[in-house]
């Protein structure tokens, strides 16, 4: 599929696809080229109005869009969720915030970690005995997974209280921690004779509301207003980073484990690509130990999950 695009997708009608985070940017983007081809949505919103808001902009499509309520920081949100849903083929794990002050969920857990990486762990051990089969599990990584420090040494403390806390090592973390995981999970669900599929992508550095949201952490709020138009010249659009979610999902030629994303300037923009895994996400010993810990500190057993 040289040139994957929107006009690639094909015939969606029979898929339900769970997306997180589709309020907005990426996730919006991909549910709204998935509801353009006939699949149903599922679109994960931590705030249900703004969810509704977001697929009202949609507008009218061929597939059924429907808002339901997560809060990927909040495991009893999470729980709820997942419990309310029936009839799922596939699952999109995009949701993500960065680089943002330090702060912890009630659970005790660093906030970006617990939002990137344990939330959708959690998220996917509880949906995967619902997914159809031959259904797909997609990780949405960054290629600030390049910069992440995980490894086959990484504490459960190194995890849920980083000290000294660097919010941008920390994003890298998570990054890294989803295409870590997404490998992992591919062995398991391979050695269970699972009928799943786990894979990775990334979207590039697109224009979604990343940026101005770090921003406002940050209080500089005041920068934004100059910050966009910068974006819209220099980022690629958010239509365009969630095209390799959309081809990790409907391409027949995918392979669990793969990573998807685009491959020019620095793999900031272009077309989605298979690329080669990261070297940061590479080791197999590094993966199983990061999965285990994930494991122990969530309390289940992600592939026996039900």
């Amino acid at each position: 599929m040289a040139g994957f695009g929107e006009h690639s997708v094909g015939d969606l009608s029979g898929r339900r696809v769970v997306v997180t985070g589709a309020n907005s940017g990426i996730g919006l983007e991909t549910s709204r080229i998935l509801l353009s081809h006939g699949a149903d949505v599922v679109m994960a919103c931590r705030d249900e109005t703004k969810g509704g808001a977001a697929l009202r902009l949609v507008g009218s499509t061929r597939g059924r869009g429907e808002v339901a309520r997560l809060d990927l920081a909040d495991r009893s949100s999470i729980r709820s969720f997942a419990d309310g849903l029936e009839g799922v083929t596939d699952l999109v794990n995009n949701a993500g915030i960065m680089a943002c002050p330090l702060a912890f969920t009630a659970d005790g857990l660093e906030l970006q970690m617990a939002t990137n990486h344990f939330g959708h762990a959690l998220l996917t051990a509880l949906l995967l005995p619902k997914l159809a089969p031959g259904g797909r599990v997609v990780f949405v990584s960054s290629i600030a997974a390049r910069g992440g420090k995980l490894d086959s040494t990484t504490t459960a403390e190194d995890l849920t209280s980083p000290s000294p806390y660097s919010a941008q090592r920390v994003y890298s973390n998570t990054k890294q921690a989803n295409l870590l995981f997404a490998q992992e999970l591919e062995r398991r669900l391979r050695a269970a004779k699972r009928a799943t599929v786990s894979l990775a992508a990334h979207p590039g550095v697109s224009a979604t509301e990343l940026f101005p949201r770090q921003l406002r952490d940050s209080n500089r709020a005041y920068l934004v207003p100059l910050l966009r138009p910068i974006m819209s010249f220099l980022l690629q659009p958010a239509s365009a980073g969630a095209l390799p979610s959309v081809r990790a999902l409907v391409d027949p030629a995918v392979q669990g484990g793969e990573l998807i994303g685009p491959r020019w300037l620095g793999q900031t923009r272009g077309a989605p690509e298979f690329l080669p895994v990261y070297r940061s996400a590479r080791d197999e010993t590094a993966a199983r130990h990061l999965f285990e810990l994930t494991e122990s500190i969530l309390g289940l057993e992600i592939v026996g999950a039900a």
